[in-house]
């Protein structure tokens, strides 16, 4: 499978076959035989001065290996999730808002932001998202807000798949190790610096032994 790319279109070689045109392919996904699925749009870009900045302008869409269209138009979709093979979901992104999406439809509600690491990249059942303002972790599965409201996301812990604690802060940069399961707050605040080196060995076990209370 090998993708072209012309003065005005792109389009797949295969089997000394050649694939319908799509007006712009990502080369992430299929062309690089990380999953069966490519980011593409149908509309024509390229025969428009400074292409690139209509980008934002078309709708896209996720296509399949048979170049069968798998999902509906949208504003934007991010290509971490399906399209890299690391899970089910995908993130579209329409009217300024963030949710994910299945190829059976919706999953999330839409939210002013969703951090791409967790549940989009197949590495938890957990996300980071953001409403008013304020970022709480949520389950993909059930939707259920598990955490309170924090100023800041940070990814490590149980967002990435260990354990159960995660880093939450309330502002003014410092921050607390809190555990998901049984919302307790394990050690007593620290500086940005101090999650610096916590997130170089990633570690929160071993941060709130070295933290304390």
């Amino acid at each position: 499978m090998k993708l072209v790319e012309t003065d005005l279109v792109f389009y797949f070689e295969y089997e000394n076959k050649k694939s319908k045109d799509f007006g712009y392919v990502f080369n992430v996904g299929l062309p690089k035989g990380e999953s069966e699925y490519f980011l593409a749009t149908e509309e024509i870009i390229k025969n428009k001065p400074d292409y690139l900045k209509h980008l934002k302008n078309v709708k896209w869409a996720i296509y399949d290996k048979n170049f069968e269209r798998k999902t509906d138009y949208h504003c934007w979709i991010h290509t971490a999730g399906l399209i890299k093979g690391q899970s089910i979901y995908y993130k579209v992104e329409e009217n300024g808002k963030e949710a994910l999406f299945t190829l059976n439809g919706q999953k999330t509600e839409f939210f002013e932001k969703i951090r791409d690491r967790g549940a989009l990249t197949g590495e938890s059942n957990y996300f980071w998202g953001k409403k008013n303002g304020k970022f709480a972790i949520y389950d993909v599965n059930t939707g259920e807000k598990l955490t309170e409201d924090f100023k800041s996301s940070v990814l490590a812990g149980v967002i990435l798949g260990k354990g159960t604690f995660f880093v939450g802060s309330y502002g003014e940069e410092i921050f607390y190790i809190f555990d998901l399961k049984t919302g307790e707050r394990l050690t007593k605040a620290f500086d940005e610096h101090k999650l610096i080196e916590i997130l170089k060995h990633g570690d929160l076990e071993r941060a709130v032994d070295e933290i304390g209370r």
